[in-house]
């Protein structure tokens, strides 16, 4: 595999990544509140919001698994890149590490004990945490571009549309609309990774290790790539049934 090969995986995999968890940043974005018939906010119930996270729930590991393969190729391949972008973006990085962790936090241990105030508190750490992942995501991406202003505004379409995604993944998911809503959020939620793949292409190449050692590496990715896949088509395929009583089980 040559650079050009290594630079489009790296964009599928972080497309991947933003289909996946973007979905789950919109629904943990807007847990405690959705809008109601007339046209208002209105808080969600407790039992609501176990629905709401069941719903997206098993595209929460799939997508990790793409991010982490995202990384790899990131450090791995382009350690130029890598190092250019934290130099620009490393208070960036770490909200959206920060935010990455106390997001997956919310969603493991908000129901392993029992009591109200329990669950609350870690559902308001839920929201808060999912619309600054979203957020930071978005100006990290902008960071790629070179511009504050794209910064700024990436990152407030990545919330804007992380909650449109989420809202129909799970409206999808319990049979209240069909999947062109789905269709039409991912192509949003995926549009800005093109485009910053295009924009940050020349330095994304310079950035990469030798024509040899990516060659060596292109085994590496051979084998995992079917794994990834693999997981990819299982968390869609999980969410096109019906949401049913024991997928909120866990939540």
């Amino acid at each position: 595999m040559n650079a050009a090969a290594w630079a489009v995986l790296l964009a599928v995999l972080v497309a991947g990544w933003v289909l996946l968890d973007g979905a789950v940043q919109g629904a943990g974005a807007t847990l405690l509140q959705e809008r109601g018939h007339d046209g208002g906010n209105r808080r969600r119930e407790p039992a609501e919001r176990r629905v709401v996270l069941g719903a997206v729930g098993p595209l929460l590991v799939p997508g990790e698994v793409w991010l982490v393969a995202a990384l790899g190729v990131l450090i791995g391949v382009f350690p130029g890149a890598t190092s250019d972008l934290l130099d620009a973006a490393s208070p960036v990085a770490i909200v959206l590490i920060g935010s990455w962790v106390l997001r997956d936090a919310g969603i493991w241990l908000r129901s392993r004990r029992p009591g109200k105030i329990w669950r609350d508190a870690w559902d308001v750490v839920l929201v808060a945490a999912s619309t600054a992942l979203a957020g930071s995501w978005g100006a990290l991406l902008g960071v790629a571009w070179g511009n504050g202003l794209a910064a700024l505004a990436l990152g407030i379409v990545a919330v804007v549309v992380t909650r449109l995604h989420g809202d129909a993944v799970v409206a999808w998911r319990l049979r209240r609309t069909g999947p062109l809503a789905v269709i039409v959020t991912s192509v949003m939620i995926a549009a800005p990774v093109v485009g910053t793949a295009v924009a940050a292409w020349p330095r994304l190449i310079e950035g990469g290790i030798s024509p040899e050692a990516m060659a060596s590496l292109g085994f590496v990715a051979i084998a995992v790539l079917p794994v990834i896949l693999a997981l990819q088509v299982l968390a869609w395929w999980l969410i096109a049934r019906p949401l049913g009583r024991r997928d909120t089980l866990f939540f």
